[in-house]
C-alpha cells in the first residue's frame, strides 16, 4: 500500500508525506538558525547603539558635540601658530587684538579676543554680568575660571543655571536661573551685590537683547559684548519687538533667522549709552562695544558695515518673509523719523 501510495504522489508530481515532513523539519530549522542569527544581529546593533551613545555622551553628537571639538582644536591649532610667528605688538587695532583670538569656554574664539581686549585697556575691577550663560559661561566663563574674576551669570533655565552654579560657584560666582526681561534687568543685577562700575556686561539671551541693554542703568560697564543677529545685514537698524516672553523657538516654523537685533541696531543703541563699536568677532556671533571714556587713543571706532562679517549680506529676501508672515520686527530708522 506504501508502495503504491509512493508511486501515486510520483505521477501527481508531488513530494511523499514523509518528503513534506522532513521538508518542513528542515524549513523550521532553516527559520529558528535565521531568527536566531536576527537576534545576534539585533544584540550586535544594540551594542554597537549604546557604544555611540557612550562616545556622545563624552563627546557630543556627530553634527555638534564631535566635529565642534574638532574645529575648536583646529582653531586653536591657529592660534598657536598666530602666537609664534605674529607680532601682535606691531600691528595696528582691531588687528592686534583679533590676532590673538582662540577658544576655551566662549562660542567661538570670545574668549582670546575679550583677554586680549583688557591687555589693552586693562581691568579696574575684574567684575561681570553675563545674562544668557547657558552651562559654560558664556563669554564670562574662562574670566571666572582661569583668570579669578568676580561677577554674576544668569540663564532663564534653572537646569542650566544649577550646571552653573556647580562649576563655578567654587570660584565665589553668584549664579542664578531667572527669565531675563528688561523690566527686571536692573534690580536682578542689584539684588546680586552689583552696581556702579563694573569691567564687562556679555548679552546673549536670543530674543530681547537690543531692549535689555537699553534698560541697563543700574551698572556702568567698560566692556559690552552683545550677540547680535547677522541675517539681518550690514545696514538696517532693526530689532524684534519687545516681549518679555520672547521665545525664539515659536518662529522656527518659519524662519530660524527672526530673533535678537541687527548691528546697525546694536551700534546705534551702544551709540546712544556712550559706547563705541570696536570690533566683531570673526565668525559673526559676537559685536564688541567700549565705553567713550576707555582707551580712545588706542581702541578705535569701526562702522556696523565695515564690522559686519558679511557686508554683502542680501537680507532682503528675509525682511520680505518677516513682513508677509507679519512677524513682530521694529525698524529703528522708520521709528526715527
Amino acid at each position: 500500500m506504501g508502495g503504491l501510495r509512493h508511486w501515486f504522489w510520483k505521477r501527481l508530481g508531488l513530494a511523499p508525506r514523509e518528503e513534506v515532513v522532513a521538508l518542513s523539519d528542515r524549513v523550521g530549522r532553516l527559520a529558528r538558525e535565521v531568527r536566531q542569527a536576527a537576534g545576534q544581529a539585533d544584540k550586535r546593533a544594540a551594542l554597537q547603539t549604546a557604544a555611540f551613545s557612550r562616545l556622545e555622551d563624552r563627546f557630543g553628537t556627530p553634527t555638534r558635540g564631535l566635529d565642534g571639538r574638532l574645529r575648536h582644536v583646529e582653531r586653536n591649532v591657529n592660534a598657536l601658530i598666530r602666537g609664534q610667528y605674529v607680532d601682535q605688538e606691531t600691528l595696528p587695532f582691531p588687528h592686534n587684538v583679533l590676532s590673538q583670538r582662540f577658544h576655551l569656554w566662549s562660542q567661538n574664539e570670545e574668549d582670546g579676543i575679550t583677554l586680549a581686549l583688557f591687555k589693552l585697556i586693562g581691568a579696574t575691577h575684574r567684575t561681570f554680568v553675563e545674562l544668557g550663560a547657558g552651562v559654560n559661561g558664556g563669554n564670562c566663563g574662562m574670566l571666572a575660571e582661569v583668570c579669578g574674576w568676580q561677577g554674576l551669570m544668569v540663564d532663564g533655565s534653572e537646569a542650566r543655571a544649577a550646571k552653573l552654579a556647580a562649576r563655578f560657584g567654587r570660584f565665589g560666582v553668584e549664579t542664578t536661573g531667572t527669565w531675563i526681561t528688561a523690566e527686571g534687568v536692573n534690580a536682578l543685577i542689584q539684588e546680586h551685590g552689583l552696581e556702579g562700575e563694573i569691567d564687562l556686561f556679555s548679552l546673549d539671551i536670543d530674543g530681547s537683547d537690543y531692549w535689555v541693554w537699553d534698560a541697563l542703568n543700574v551698572v556702568s560697564p567698560r566692556v559690552v559684548i552683545v550677540e547680535f543677529n547677522p541675517a539681518f545685514g550690514p545696514d538696517r537698524a532693526v530689532t524684534v519687538q519687545y516681549d518679555p516672553a520672547f521665545d525664539r523657538g515659536r518662529f522656527k516654523s518659519v524662519t530660524p533667522h527672526f530673533y535678537g537685533a541687527s548691528l546697525a541696531a546694536f551700534a546705534r543703541l551702544g551709540a546712544q549709552k556712550g559706547y563705541r563699536l570696536v570690533l566683531v568677532e570673526p565668525r559673526g556671533a559676537n559685536a564688541y562695544f567700549v565705553r567713550e571714556d576707555v582707551a580712545p587713543d588706542s581702541v578705535h571706532h569701526v562702522s556696523a558695515r565695515l564690522a559686519h562679517p558679511a557686508p554683502g549680506t542680501d537680507a532682503g529676501p528675509l525682511f520680505e518673509l518677516i513682513e508677509r508672515e507679519q512677524l513682530p520686527i521694529v525698524d529703528l530708522d522708520a521709528s526715527h523719523g
